[in-house]
């Protein structure tokens, strides 16, 4: 009886910390084609999220969010800059051309409830191309949800998030069609 009130005790403590960190550093992983050679352009990549968190736990009428830990922008624009130049591209901040990628959505919503936890992962991406012939916009996005036992395992919502923002990635970056914009 007394192992079983100290677990209780325990899982209840455990239930009720918060994660203080989350860090999300996805990989793009380009084609291996040279889709853009000697193709020259600037390179912008905005958050214009409508929430600024990243995650956001809810647990009955409390709830709490977290950004990166990591500076994420930084981090995608470093990534996304590099599949770029392995397809060829020369990025060019004084280039006429624009190619802007727009972080939309991207985020995992954690609802937890007594026994178990639900994630809702969200990612959307938005493409603009700017050119003298005129303008390219595309919207790229995913979402996936798993439900878990327990509290939220941070390292498991981590990885599912990231996983799923480097699929979305990868079809950006895979996309024909705004790169035949982009040379036209």
């Amino acid at each position: 009886m007394r192992y079983l009130l100290v677990f209780m005790l325990l899982l209840i403590s455990a239930c009720s910390n918060n994660p203080t960190k989350f860090i999300l550093a996805p990989q793009a992983f380009a084609p291996q084609n040279q889709a853009l050679s000697q193709t020259r352009f600037n390179l912008q990549l905005v958050d214009s999220r409508a929430m600024p968190y990243t995650l956001k736990v809810m647990n009955g009428n409390k709830s709490f969010q977290l950004k990166t830990s990591n500076d994420l922008l930084s981090h995608l624009k470093t990534t996304i800059t590099q599949a770029l130049t392995e397809q060829g591209a020369a990025i060019n901040s004084s280039n006429d051309y624009q190619v802007k990628i727009q972080i939309a959505q991207l985020q995992a919503l954690v609802q937890q409830n007594t026994l178990d936890h639900t994630v809702t992962n969200q990612v959307a991406f938005i493409i603009n191309v700017q050119t003298a012939a005129g303008a390219f916009t595309k919207t790229y996005s995913g979402d996936g949800n798993y439900t878990g036992p327990f509290t939220i395992d941070v390292a498991a919502v981590e990885r599912e998030l990231r996983l799923l923002t480097e699929q979305v990635l990868s079809q950006l970056l895979q996309d024909s069609s705004w790169q035949h914009f982009l040379r036209s």
